[in-house]
């Protein structure tokens, strides 16, 4: 069935540029235009949508100000294309952003121009949305109640299959592999916690809020995360987890010691890796060559923690695309920490976390509901 979009936009030539580039395509059809945001509730309550597509220009305050008092409520999968500079950034007056779907930053110059530069990548967004996956993560109550629930094996039932591994690890770039994933030992007298550590991509951002904001008050542990996430978004992500979760969430400074009980998120744009300094565990942040075609990587942060926590590291693996983290989590299972990779039935893409599942570097595979569970465990 064709995806049924929803255009908003302030304006008109824009309404209708977009129109004809996504009617282009013989599985997306226009349901539907707005104006401004009392229109697009009105369209949203009335017919039945696949994709909000929102172009957004942040200067225009007043017709912005709808969208962000109900993007918060929305069950519609919305992609937000935006002209945003991050020296014009207030985390608290663009919520919308950090609740969407997903994004795509608009070139500058002339719209006839530049809009259709964008138009592939948008295109390639707006069919790859999986609306029964998102509808799924949306109602975390309904997926527990549910009678008909396939589960994955909570415990892989074959030994890790180590060439797989083996095979994958030999695919990432030397040069990244030489200076960003080496396991030569650290030495520290003794680790004060244990650590758990979380990668994502496509689709994390909203799976990030819902186990995030379950973490209990008074957590014995740090968690460290990287999130595929351009840093023109990442403050504003940050910002709003704040308002959501009990212990303290930030982005990672470099060379700051890690500390229990609080949440530290990789820059966007840069990788965040785990180092020792004065006998104790210390954030690294740098910039880098990509590993896995990424930066942040999941991987740079996953192999360092295994380094310095070893055996006292949970690591896990959530939504995305591609094979970042898979190999990063297998070394923390090589060193006795524990493992996990999101299940297909929550995953919004499921990339990542399936070839951590079959390279066997994840001991539970589960859905994105249970991990709190999980990691309260590993803590306690």
């Amino acid at each position: 069935m064709p995806k049924k979009v929803l255009i908003a936009s302030e304006s008109a030539y824009r309404r209708n540029l977009l129109s004809e580039m996504l009617s282009s395509y013989i599985d997306i059809t226009i349901a539907d235009i707005a104006r401004n945001g009392q229109e697009t509730i009105k369209i949203i309550e009335t017919k039945e949508l696949d994709v909000l597509i929102l172009d957004i220009e942040y200067k225009n305050k007043e017709w912005l100000k709808p969208f962000n008092l109900f993007i918060k409520h929305f069950n519609i999968p919305t992609i937000v294309l935006t002209d945003i500079n991050p020296k014009e950034v207030n985390s608290f007056e663009i919520p919308l952003i950090s609740k969407a779907y997903d994004y795509i930053v608009k070139p500058t110059g002339i719209w006839k121009d530049v809009l259709p530069t964008i138009k592939e990548k948008l295109i390639s967004k707006v069919r790859t949305i999986d609306i029964s996956k998102i509808q799924k993560i949306d109602s975390k109550s309904r997926l527990l109640n549910k009678n008909t629930f396939i589960q994955q094996s909570q415990k892989l039932r074959m030994k890790p299959d180590f060439q797989l591994y083996k095979n994958l690890e030999s695919s990432i770039e030397h040069r990244a592999e030489e200076f960003f994933l080496e396991m030569t030992p650290t030495t520290i007298t003794k680790l004060p916690t244990r650590v758990v550590v979380i990668g994502a991509s496509v689709g994390g951002p909203r799976t990030l809020r819902t186990i995030l904001s379950d973490i209990p008050r008074n957590f014995p542990a740090p968690i460290l995360v990287v999130q595929h996430l351009n840093h023109l978004f990442m403050r504003q992500f940050v910002m709003s987890l704040k308002d959501i979760c009990k212990i303290n969430v930030k982005i990672g400074i470099n060379y700051e010691v890690i500390n229990p009980g609080t949440i530290y998120f990789s820059p966007g744009d840069k990788h965040m890796q785990v180092t020792v300094k004065n006998n104790k565990p210390c954030i690294r942040t740098f910039e880098g060559e990509p590993v896995n075609f990424c930066r942040p990587s999941v991987d740079v942060l996953f192999y360092s923690t295994a380094r310095v926590y070893r055996d006292k590291t949970l690591g896990i693996l959530l939504t995305g695309m591609g094979s970042d983290g898979a190999s990063g989590l297998m070394s923390i299972r090589q060193e006795g920490g524990r493992t996990i990779a999101e299940s297909e039935e929550t995953s919004i893409l499921y990339g990542m976390p399936k070839v951590a599942a079959e390279t066997g570097a994840a001991n539970l595979i589960i859905p994105n509901y249970k991990i709190v569970d999980e990691i309260v465990r590993f803590v306690s």
